[in-house]
């Protein structure tokens, strides 16, 4: 991470808060390291003409951006991105798309979080077999309000990382 956007926790500064909760750390990383890819080093903004390369490389698209005619005379700095991922991450299409189709797969009761019995599943599919306290760690690990559920965001990055 920057040094420009953390403080001594390690968290981001500026970023909205209620907003960075809807990310795990190792999402936060990714979404930081597209946007420094992609952003203006003196800066530390993009132009909307790199808003779909940073999105695509998130496997998002415009397409679950609200109204993105709005963003094409903006600069887009590292909080107004941060926004716009999670915003596509609640948007209908977001649902649509083939990681949640695999999501929906292991979501057998679909209540839309992956339980640690839905997880252990997915570990014996992909012929991982894990112990639990390894589940256990892994669902610490991506659980993002610790209720001990995996959400479809969370999913993705645990499937991407892997």
């Amino acid at each position: 991470m920057s040094q420009s956007n953390k403080d001594s926790t390690g968290e981001g500064k500026g970023v909205n808060k209620s907003l960075r909760q809807n990310l795990t750390k190792e999402m936060f990383a990714e979404v930081e390291a597209v946007f420094q890819t992609v952003a203006d080093a003196h800066t530390k903004s993009m132009t909307y003409a790199k808003l779909p390369l940073a999105l695509k490389s998130l496997g998002m698209s415009l397409n679950e951006v609200d109204d993105p005619g709005n963003l094409q005379y903006q600069v887009i700095d590292f909080d107004k991105f941060i926004e716009l991922v999670v915003a596509c991450m609640r948007h209908p299409n977001w649902a649509a798309n083939e990681m949640n189709e695999t999501f929906g797969l292991y979501d057998k009761d679909s209540n839309g979080f992956i339980d640690p019995a839905e997880l252990r599943r997915v570990f014996v599919k992909i012929g991982e077999n894990v112990l639990e306290s390894e589940l256990a760690d892994q669902l610490r690990e991506f659980d993002i309000d610790g209720d001990f559920q995996v959400g479809i965001f969370s999913f993705h990055f645990l499937f991407k990382r892997n």
